[in-house]
Protein backbone atom coordinates (compact mmCIF):
# COMPACT_ATOMS: atom_id res chain seq x y z
CA UNK A 1 0.00 0.00 0.00
CA UNK A 2 2.08 2.80 -1.31
CA UNK A 3 -0.53 5.41 -1.96
CA UNK A 4 0.92 9.15 -1.73
CA UNK A 5 -0.93 11.56 0.07
CA UNK A 6 -1.37 15.63 -0.98
CA UNK A 7 1.44 17.14 1.35
CA UNK A 8 2.94 14.05 2.54
CA UNK A 9 6.80 14.32 1.54
CA UNK A 10 6.81 10.44 1.16
CA UNK A 11 4.69 7.70 0.50
CA UNK A 12 2.76 6.86 3.77
CA UNK A 13 2.48 2.53 4.33
CA UNK A 14 1.12 0.18 7.11
CA UNK A 15 4.40 -0.45 8.51
CA UNK A 16 5.48 3.60 8.49
CA UNK A 17 5.52 5.44 11.96
CA UNK A 18 3.96 8.31 10.55
CA UNK A 19 3.85 9.89 7.63
CA UNK A 20 6.06 13.10 7.21
CA UNK A 21 4.79 16.83 6.05
CA UNK A 22 5.65 20.05 5.31
CA UNK A 23 5.91 22.80 7.58
CA UNK A 24 2.66 24.21 5.92
CA UNK A 25 0.71 20.69 5.71
CA UNK A 26 1.33 19.93 9.39
CA UNK A 27 -0.26 24.00 10.65
CA UNK A 28 -3.31 23.12 8.12
CA UNK A 29 -3.46 19.45 9.66
CA UNK A 30 -2.97 20.54 13.43
CA UNK A 31 -5.62 23.18 12.67
CA UNK A 32 -7.95 20.27 11.30
CA UNK A 33 -7.79 18.18 14.05
CA UNK A 34 -8.21 20.44 16.44
CA UNK A 35 -11.52 21.43 14.08
CA UNK A 36 -12.95 18.10 13.32
CA UNK A 37 -12.22 17.11 17.46
CA UNK A 38 -14.16 19.74 18.91
CA UNK A 39 -16.84 20.25 16.02
CA UNK A 40 -17.08 17.22 14.18
CA UNK A 41 -16.05 16.53 10.23
CA UNK A 42 -19.68 17.67 9.04
CA UNK A 43 -19.31 20.99 10.63
CA UNK A 44 -16.73 22.34 9.57
CA UNK A 45 -15.32 23.59 6.45
CA UNK A 46 -11.81 24.17 4.75
CA UNK A 47 -11.88 28.01 4.67
CA UNK A 48 -12.49 27.71 8.46
CA UNK A 49 -9.52 24.90 8.66
CA UNK A 50 -7.38 27.62 6.56
CA UNK A 51 -7.62 30.66 8.84
CA UNK A 52 -7.20 28.51 11.66
CA UNK A 53 -4.14 27.54 10.62
CA UNK A 54 -2.71 30.46 9.31
CA UNK A 55 -2.16 29.67 5.94
CA UNK A 56 -4.54 30.21 2.75
CA UNK A 57 -7.58 28.16 1.83
CA UNK A 58 -5.77 27.83 -1.82
CA UNK A 59 -2.56 26.36 0.54
CA UNK A 60 -5.07 23.70 1.97
CA UNK A 61 -6.42 22.84 -1.50
CA UNK A 62 -2.58 22.39 -2.85
CA UNK A 63 -2.05 20.24 -0.32
CA UNK A 64 -5.07 18.03 0.68
CA UNK A 65 -7.21 18.54 -2.64
CA UNK A 66 -10.52 18.77 -0.49
CA UNK A 67 -11.71 17.98 3.28
CA UNK A 68 -12.09 14.29 2.67
CA UNK A 69 -8.40 14.32 1.32
CA UNK A 70 -7.36 16.36 4.66
CA UNK A 71 -9.30 13.99 6.93
CA UNK A 72 -7.75 11.38 5.46
CA UNK A 73 -4.36 12.61 5.91
CA UNK A 74 -4.72 13.31 9.24
CA UNK A 75 -6.60 10.04 10.14
CA UNK A 76 -3.00 8.06 8.52
CA UNK A 77 -1.24 10.36 10.98
CA UNK A 78 -3.00 9.34 13.88
CA UNK A 79 -3.24 5.39 13.33
CA UNK A 80 -0.35 4.74 11.26
CA UNK A 81 1.71 4.54 13.99
CA UNK A 82 -1.07 3.25 16.54
CA UNK A 83 -1.34 0.33 14.39
CA UNK A 84 2.49 -0.26 13.68
CA UNK A 85 3.00 -0.04 17.28
CA UNK A 86 0.32 -2.44 17.99
CA UNK A 87 1.65 -4.92 15.72
CA UNK A 88 5.21 -4.23 16.95
CA UNK A 89 4.02 -5.11 20.81
CA UNK A 90 1.98 -8.18 19.57
CA UNK A 91 5.05 -9.73 18.05
CA UNK A 92 6.98 -8.87 21.28
CA UNK A 93 4.79 -10.74 23.52
CA UNK A 94 4.23 -13.53 21.29
CA UNK A 95 8.14 -13.71 21.06
CA UNK A 96 8.46 -13.43 25.25
CA UNK A 97 5.67 -16.35 25.13
CA UNK A 98 2.71 -13.61 26.33
CA UNK A 99 -0.18 -15.09 24.20
CA UNK A 100 -2.67 -15.17 26.60
CA UNK A 101 -6.01 -12.96 25.96
CA UNK A 102 -5.45 -10.51 28.86
CA UNK A 103 -1.69 -10.12 26.47
CA UNK A 104 -3.34 -9.85 23.09
CA UNK A 105 -5.94 -6.78 24.58
CA UNK A 106 -3.13 -5.19 26.09
CA UNK A 107 -1.12 -4.88 23.21
CA UNK A 108 -3.86 -3.52 20.94
CA UNK A 109 -5.32 -1.11 24.03
CA UNK A 110 -1.58 0.45 25.46
CA UNK A 111 -0.48 1.83 21.93
CA UNK A 112 -4.27 4.16 22.00
CA UNK A 113 -3.01 5.89 25.35
CA UNK A 114 0.74 6.94 24.21
CA UNK A 115 1.99 8.83 27.85
CA UNK A 116 4.06 11.05 25.47
CA UNK A 117 1.17 12.78 23.60
CA UNK A 118 0.62 16.29 24.82
CA UNK A 119 -2.71 16.34 24.07
CA UNK A 120 -4.09 12.58 24.89
CA UNK A 121 -7.69 13.90 25.43
CA UNK A 122 -7.43 15.49 22.03
CA UNK A 123 -5.43 12.67 20.18
CA UNK A 124 -8.44 9.92 22.01
CA UNK A 125 -11.45 12.20 20.36
CA UNK A 126 -9.54 12.20 16.97
CA UNK A 127 -8.90 8.16 16.68
CA UNK A 128 -12.93 7.90 17.89
CA UNK A 129 -13.85 10.34 15.29
CA UNK A 130 -12.12 8.38 12.83
CA UNK A 131 -13.76 5.43 13.85
CA UNK A 132 -17.05 6.76 13.20
CA UNK A 133 -16.74 8.15 10.36
CA UNK A 134 -15.30 4.97 8.53
CA UNK A 135 -18.14 3.24 10.27
CA UNK A 136 -20.67 5.73 8.86
CA UNK A 137 -19.51 6.61 5.47
CA UNK A 138 -17.18 3.19 4.58
CA UNK A 139 -18.04 3.94 0.74
CA UNK A 140 -15.95 7.21 1.28
CA UNK A 141 -13.09 6.40 2.61
CA UNK A 142 -12.68 2.66 1.37
CA UNK A 143 -9.29 2.43 0.91
CA UNK A 144 -8.58 3.68 4.50
CA UNK A 145 -10.20 0.56 5.74
CA UNK A 146 -6.79 -1.03 4.14
CA UNK A 147 -4.85 0.02 6.98
CA UNK A 148 -6.94 -1.61 9.59
CA UNK A 149 -6.93 -4.88 7.62
CA UNK A 150 -3.54 -5.76 8.33
CA UNK A 151 -4.07 -4.94 12.52
CA UNK A 152 -7.53 -7.06 12.65
CA UNK A 153 -6.12 -10.09 10.61
CA UNK A 154 -3.11 -10.09 13.51
CA UNK A 155 -5.44 -9.90 16.16
CA UNK A 156 -8.19 -11.93 15.50
CA UNK A 157 -5.94 -14.86 14.87
CA UNK A 158 -4.15 -13.48 18.07
CA UNK A 159 -7.65 -14.21 20.10
CA UNK A 160 -8.20 -17.37 17.90
CA UNK A 161 -4.85 -18.56 19.67
CA UNK A 162 -5.72 -17.72 22.92
CA UNK A 163 -9.10 -18.94 23.07
CA UNK A 164 -8.76 -21.74 20.69
CA UNK A 165 -12.63 -23.47 21.84
CA UNK A 166 -13.83 -20.58 20.19
CA UNK A 167 -15.68 -20.92 17.04
CA UNK A 168 -14.16 -18.64 14.26
CA UNK A 169 -17.58 -16.75 14.22
CA UNK A 170 -17.63 -16.04 17.67
CA UNK A 171 -13.76 -14.79 17.22
CA UNK A 172 -15.03 -12.16 14.67
CA UNK A 173 -17.73 -11.17 16.70
CA UNK A 174 -15.75 -10.68 19.57
CA UNK A 175 -13.37 -8.66 17.99
CA UNK A 176 -15.80 -6.30 16.43
CA UNK A 177 -17.59 -5.64 19.66
CA UNK A 178 -14.25 -4.79 21.26
CA UNK A 179 -14.24 -2.16 18.73
CA UNK A 180 -17.29 -0.99 20.04
CA UNK A 181 -16.84 -0.42 23.12
CA UNK A 182 -13.51 1.19 22.45
CA UNK A 183 -15.36 4.08 20.22
CA UNK A 184 -17.45 4.80 22.96
CA UNK A 185 -14.86 5.10 25.77
CA UNK A 186 -13.12 7.10 23.41
CA UNK A 187 -15.62 9.27 22.67
CA UNK A 188 -15.23 10.91 26.69
CA UNK A 189 -16.88 11.22 29.48
CA UNK A 190 -19.13 14.20 27.92
CA UNK A 191 -20.80 11.30 25.88
CA UNK A 192 -21.83 8.92 29.20
CA UNK A 193 -24.90 7.25 29.57
CA UNK A 194 -26.23 9.96 32.03
CA UNK A 195 -25.46 8.55 35.35
CA UNK A 196 -27.39 9.87 38.89
CA UNK A 197 -25.57 12.94 40.15
CA UNK A 198 -22.80 12.56 42.50
CA UNK A 199 -21.30 9.28 40.80
CA UNK A 200 -19.65 11.50 38.29
CA UNK A 201 -16.69 13.01 40.49
CA UNK A 202 -15.90 8.81 40.96
CA UNK A 203 -16.14 8.44 37.08
CA UNK A 204 -13.67 11.47 36.71
CA UNK A 205 -11.32 10.67 39.54
CA UNK A 206 -11.14 6.68 37.97
CA UNK A 207 -9.88 7.92 34.53
CA UNK A 208 -6.42 7.62 33.98
CA UNK A 209 -4.93 5.86 31.25
CA UNK A 210 -3.14 2.57 33.14
CA UNK A 211 -6.69 2.12 35.11
CA UNK A 212 -8.72 3.31 31.85
CA UNK A 213 -6.81 -0.10 30.35
CA UNK A 214 -7.31 -2.38 33.35
CA UNK A 215 -10.91 -1.81 33.01
CA UNK A 216 -11.51 -1.99 29.61
CA UNK A 217 -9.61 -5.58 29.36
CA UNK A 218 -11.06 -6.96 32.09
CA UNK A 219 -14.63 -6.17 30.44
CA UNK A 220 -13.39 -6.86 26.68
CA UNK A 221 -11.87 -10.37 27.77
CA UNK A 222 -14.99 -11.49 30.23
CA UNK A 223 -17.34 -10.44 26.81
CA UNK A 224 -15.32 -12.37 24.76
CA UNK A 225 -15.10 -15.38 27.00
CA UNK A 226 -18.66 -15.30 27.57
CA UNK A 227 -19.02 -16.27 23.52
CA UNK A 228 -17.64 -19.47 24.49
Amino acid sequence: MTRKLPGNERPASAEDEAPAYTESARAILDAAERLFSTKGFSAVSMREIAAASGRHLASANYYFGSKVGLFEAAFLRRIVPVNARRLDLLERYRAAGRTDLEDVMDAYLQPLFDPDEPDPAQAARMIMLFSKQLLSNPGEHEYLQEYYDEVARAFIAAIQTARPGLTPTAVVWGYNYMIGILVFTLAGQENLARIPAGTAELVHADSCPQETIARLKRFICAGIDSLG
